[in-house]
């Protein structure tokens, strides 16, 4: 009876506390890849967030581990939309696989443009976040296309360019959804409609693919 009466004080608490984290985490992501690490505060965190004051550090201990947890969280929502396109992958025709793949790629980075925003932003300074970006999260995923780049090669499906070529082309695609205002302004058009996103995917699977 103790113990029940204990979980059930304990539910409400660590259903708020759930719901704080994630407030937190959600209002810095859209500043972190708004305004970069620098240029956003604890405060500007918890004010978006529309929590109290110093629960940031309460529940994150500091900026560093803050941030570590957003980009922890954009990462893995690119990886949730990547990982069952790997896995459908492997009943589609050898052929046609890259084209798949960097089809699914372009769509998961529009469907994540913090991520893409986060990594321009990053990868201009050689700071103790990029390393740690570098480490946990970009190198794995430089393996898996040098992989796809390897396998397409080998299909006589991709141009002759070197692989260093082949995975900037490929990430810097995300760049038209990370820049979907200035896309908007410039030319009129919405980069985050289904249209635009399909045109983008099929235009990167035809400039970085041999056609059969």
């Amino acid at each position: 009876m103790i113990r029940q009466a204990a979980a059930e004080i304990a539910s409400p608490k660590s259903e708020k506390t759930e719901k704080t984290r994630d407030q937190l985490l959600e209002a810095g992501i859209a500043l972190f890849s708004q305004q970069g690490y620098e240029g956003t505060s604890t405060r500007q965190i918890e004010t978006q967030a529309g929590v109290q004051r110093n629960l940031m550090t309460y529940h994150f201990g500091s900026k560093e581990e803050f941030w570590k947890a957003c980009t922890e969280r954009v990462y893995e929502r690119m990886r949730g939309f990547l990982g069952p396109a790997f896995t459908q992958s492997k009943d589609i025709e050898p052929g046609e696989r890259v084209r798949f793949l960097i089809r699914r790629y372009v769509r998961a980075s529009a469907a994540v443009p913090e991520f893409a925003r986060i990594m321009f932003d990053e990868g201009r300074g050689n700071s103790w976040r990029l390393k740690w970006l570098v480490d946990q999260y970009t190198r794995e995923f430089y393996e898996t296309v040098a992989d796809l780049f390897d396998d397409g090669r080998k299909r006589h499906m991709i141009p002759d360019i070197p692989l260093t070529n082949f995975y900037y082309l490929l990430v810097g695609s995300a760049s038209i959804f990370s820049m979907a205002t200035e896309c908007d302004l410039l030319t009129g058009e919405d980069a985050l409609s289904e249209a635009m996103i399909d045109a983008q995917a099929d235009t990167i699977a035809k400039l970085l693919t041999i056609a059969d």
